[in-house]
């Protein structure tokens, strides 16, 4: 009795919740569905009874009545028409040529009417008592089956219809009690059944309600920024397509606007993430108020882009500059902006978001300079750029970048003690291209590790195939980027081009730049750490080129300092450079560290290197980098002695 109380409570609550939008369409388009059914069912069964009569009148022409043939043939042709009718327009709805919901609502009124008013009649019209029963609980399940009934609206259009149908039947006959018990049975059998049918369709459409803004969640979520929740890149590269595409959008005042908040990072610094993060959602407010007819999108961190108008972009972003300052004074932020105009409707989102993005980056630090153009001269770096990146592999791959390496000497006698690896990219369409046009590009799309990986690859080879050919062996430095310790393990790639050319370690000294190792990165440690135990020779590249030398002195172990070649620019007439070097010699040596200048270029220079103390030397003055065969034959010829 209990979980009878409990169920109908609970079928009552369900009752009573209204029926979202939702699960009104879905139970509309189940009743679509069902009267597709339907109709063609009635369709193919009035033209049977059609022809049944046809051949029962001409089989028996006195049998029948004019009065009988002619309500009957309209009963069955009016049948006919509705079902046809719901038919048509059932199918039109399905296939989205046709919304009216109200009219398809009216239409299976109008047919669910005539169908029970067709059982009714024929019940009672009927000379086959038997017929009566079955003709009219037909019509009864065919209406049940179009219409998914709400509760209420079963119970009363049941309760009237068999009231009537008992009516009738009175008429006709003295019912009795079995006969009414029955009908009474078969009228709560189809309520329950109503009132299931009701229940499980609408469990049904709040299932697939829950389904369905579930996916349109995450939808969304594909398509916004969770950070600051503009749209993300993905919905704006979708979107200004779409724009473009547009006939309506007038391209000659569009351009893509690229957005770079800087000094950001010394907002970071100084107030905290946390509040950095805030800050950003304030600059995303700000945008979006400048540009709020505009397609506007978060590019990456504090990187913005937008597809709009740039005819008023000077007022735009000095709005936007002078919003950000009443937000924050103390730090000196901004907005450098970059412009690349729309040329044609069929332009890539995609490349002119690059190219925007490129003329940003051109004013980087340009004090009163906030806005730049994408144009010519900007295309041509451009264009070279996206070679660099897009070539690199094929480069490798045909030999175009090849390994050079400079020779470096000993400071007491000027004999070769080792030799650096560089590389140098000669190529088809740019000419030779020197390491600083195409390093830094590949650094900033992290695929230096490639470029270093073969440069490893080919120094190895090279100790094994051709400076063994000599009477001993020059050692090789090679060059590690920053971005190697995060892109790949270094450690582990040479200790493999190692065992592969089968040379000795202390043949191969790496060199790590000051500037790699100015964050306190505990996965580059290890792989430091992993050099040594390997026994390759760390080298410390570029000392002095960088603001943390003597942190880095502290906190890292390095065999070799490289002073870098700043030291030595005008050495003759800057009086600071030699007692400057000469303390740095003096604390390498404290420290038990060897030293290395590079850049050396003049004699001057050399003797004064060499009367401080410094063992090596490299520069223009021993030799430019220079292909492997012609260092092989510079050493044959006399030109280097080797003493390693």
């Amino acid at each position: 009795m209990g979980s009878l109380l409990q169920f109908l409570k609970s079928m009552k609550s369900f009752l009573k919740k209204p029926e979202s939008p939702f699960v009104k369409n879905y139970l509309y388009t189940v009743n679509i569905r069902s009267s597709i059914f339907v109709s063609v069912i009635v369709a193919f069964f009035e033209i049977w009874m059609l022809m049944m009569m046809i051949c029962g009148v001409i089989k028996n022409s006195g049998s029948y009545t004019f009065q009988w043939l002619l309500i009957h043939t309209l009963a069955y042709l009016g049948l006919l028409v509705m079902s046809l009718v719901m038919l048509v327009h059932s199918v039109l709805y399905i296939n989205k040529k046709k919304s009216g919901y109200t009219t398809g609502t009216i239409i299976r009124v109008i047919f669910s009417i005539a169908m029970i008013a067709f059982g009714l009649y024929i019940s009672y019209a009927s000379n086959d008592r038997g017929g009566q029963v079955f003709a009219f609980i037909t019509v009864i399940i065919f209406v049940n089956c179009i219409f998914v009934w709400k509760p209420l609206v079963s119970f009363l259009t049941l309760t009237a219809v068999f009231i009537v149908y008992i009516y009738l039947q009175q008429k006709i006959i003295n019912i009795s009690l079995s006969i009414k018990v029955n009908a009474f049975t078969t009228w709560l059998a189809f309520c329950v059944t109503a009132l299931n049918s009701y229940h499980q369709r609408r469990i049904e459409a709040e299932k697939d309600e829950q389904l369905n803004n579930l996916n349109s969640y995450l939808e969304k979520k594909s398509w916004i920024d969770e950070l600051t929740l503009l749209p993300n890149m993905n919905f704006f590269y979708k979107k200004s397509v779409e724009i473009l595409q547009d006939e309506k959008t007038e391209i000659p005042e569009l351009g893509f606007i690229f957005i770079d908040v800087e000094n950001f990072k010394n907002y970071n610094e100084k107030y905290g993430f946390f509040a950095g993060t805030k800050f950003l959602k304030t600059i995303a407010a700000i945008l979006k108020d400048i540009f709020k007819d505009e397609l506007l999108a978060r590019f990456s961190d504090d990187h913005f882009v937008v597809l709009g108008k740039i005819g008023d972009i000077n007022s735009k972003v000095e709005a936007i500059n002078s919003e950000i300052k009443k937000q924050e004074d103390s730090v000196q932020l901004g907005i450098k902006v970059g412009i690349c105009r729309v040329q044609s409707r069929d332009d890539s989102p995609y490349l002119a978001c690059d190219r925007s993005r490129y003329a940003s980056e051109s004013i980087k630090k340009h004090f009163g300079h906030d806005i730049a153009e994408f144009d010519s001269e900007m295309n041509k770096v451009f264009n070279q750029k996206q070679y660099i990146i897009n070539n690199l592999n094929q480069a490798i791959e045909k030999g175009q970048i090849k390994v050079y390496y400079q020779p470096v000497v000993w400071a007491k006698n000027k004999k070769l003690c080792g030799v650096e690896a560089l590389a140098r990219w000669e190529d088809p369409v740019f000419g030779r291209m020197p390491p600083c046009s195409f390093i830094p590009i590949l650094e900033e799309y992290h695929l230096i590790h490639i470029l270093d990986k073969y440069i490893m690859e080919t120094a190895c080879k090279d100790v094994r195939e051709q400076f063994k050919k000599n009477s001993c062996v020059v050692p090789v430095s090679i060059n590690l980027s920053r971005l190697d310790f995060e892109l790949m393990d270094p450690a582990v790639e040479l200790e493999r081009c190692i065992k592969k050319y089968d040379i000795a370690r202390k043949d191969v000294h790496v060199e790590i730049t000051e500037t790699a190792l100015s964050s306190n990165d505990d996965k580059l440690k290890k792989i430091l750490e992993a050099f040594r135990n390997n026994g390759n020779s760390l080298w410390l590249d570029d000392f002095g080129s960088g603001y943390s030398g003597l942190n880095v002195l502290k906190d890292f172990t390095f065999d070799l300092m490289k002073i870098d070649m700043v030291f030595l620019s005008k050495f003759d007439d800057n009086e600071k450079s030699q007692p400057i070097l000469k303390s740095i010699v003096n604390l390498a040596q404290k420290i038990g560290m060897q030293t290395l200048t590079e850049g050396v270029e003049t004699q001057a220079a050399c003797d004064f290197l060499s009367e401080i103390g410094c063992q090596r030397l490299q520069g223009y003055l021993f030799g430019k980098p220079m292909p492997v065969e012609e260092l092989i034959s510079k050493i044959k010829d006399g030109t280097y002695e080797i003493d390693v």
